[in-house]
């Protein structure tokens, strides 16, 4: 799963026809709930539109993405609680097509626990227009794992003769899923043994798996080549003879999404053909977006399989990794 940010765009040419409509105050809303998660976060823009200028120039002014005064909430509909979402410019992106800074999200305060139990909307209204933009969503509960590849020690093992399994109850509200492992290690350089730096690769094990309902109970079971992590791992890691490199503790991290997020996703997919149709869903009242929901479950301190580690440190096809144990 992922979040996405999508822009609305209306081009146009006059000469007898006007072809362009006059600009509607609008607004598009990006939203992934977790119960996971005490803190939430949802992407509010301007869909914009401006007829003397390219949409790619507009796209990196500020005043044409972001509005001014807007008082958006989170609103618990069973209890009626409301969570103010305050404007914060808290994440920076790489530079694009869009004005990469600022670059505002809309978050709730810490400590806001969803109940999977409840759903929860969001409103805010239209600054000059005062129209109420607003969609609501079920919470995807919590996930119960069965997983042959972690045992009670938190060891997690790559056997190159077997597949790596990854097995689960569905939540109930899930829908879609996907899964990575995140394999973490270390380089020390030779020359300065102080000079430690780690990093990261990730292995996607489950990707867009769906559930036939969204009601929960149903196994969901993926297994996939262990050899395609060591590839992985060739790919990734280049020969470096001055640093000595060693495991650190990985991660496994499962997700599950909602019925309105796989919705999203499967419209948003072209089409096989010779003219590919993609549908437009939303799920947001009065504007464009999606409002959904999604639970993380995460797997840390999970440490390379004695096995594992033989088969990088010793077979030949590995061993100019560097690693040692």
């Amino acid at each position: 799963m992922f979040s996405v940010f999508v822009f609305s765009l209306f081009l146009g040419c006059s000469n007898e026809l006007e072809v362009l409509e006059k600009y509607e105050e609008n607004a598009s809303i990006y939203a992934l709930l977790d119960a996971s998660q005490t803190r939430h976060f949802v992407k509010i823009n301007k869909v914009f539109v401006n007829p003397n200028n390219r949409a790619q120039d507009v796209a990196q002014i500020a005043d044409s993405l972001y509005f001014d005064s807007i008082n958006p909430f989170i609103i618990e509909n069973q209890t009626g609680n409301r969570f103010p979402l305050y404007r914060a410019n808290i994440i920076l992106k790489d530079s694009g097509y869009f004005l990469n800074s600022p670059n505002y999200l809309y978050a709730t305060n810490s400590g806001v626990v969803l109940n999977p139990l409840f759903t929860y909307s969001i409103e805010l209204r239209m600054p000059q227009s005062n129209k109420l933009v607003s969609a609501t969503t079920n919470i995807v509960r919590p996930m119960s794992i069965i997983n042959p590849n972690l045992n009670f020690s938190n060891i997690i093992d790559f056997n190159l003769s077997a597949n790596f399994l990854v097995e689960f109850s569905s939540p109930v509200n899930s829908k879609i899923f996907d899964a990575y492992v995140t394999f973490n290690y270390s380089e020390t350089d030779k020359n300065n043994p102080s000079n430690i730096e780690y990093k990261s690769i990730k292995w996607k094990v489950l990707n867009s798996i769906r559930s036939n309902k969204d009601l929960g109970g149903e196994r969901i079971r993926n297994s996939i080549p262990s050899i395609t992590f060591y590839d992985l791992l060739t790919t990734e890691i280049k020969l470096n003879t001055n640093v000595i490199r060693k495991f650190v503790p990985c991660q496994l991290e499962i997700i599950a999404g909602n019925l309105e997020i796989d919705t999203y996703i499967q419209s948003s997919t072209p089409s096989i053909g010779i003219v590919q149709k993609q549908s437009e869903y939303t799920n947001i009242q009065n504007g464009v977006g999606i409002f959904a929901s999604r639970f993380t479950r995460t797997f840390t301190n999970l440490e390379v399989s004695e096995n594992t580690k033989n088969n990088i440190t010793i077979l030949e096809k590995y061993k100019y990794l560097g690693f040692v144990k």
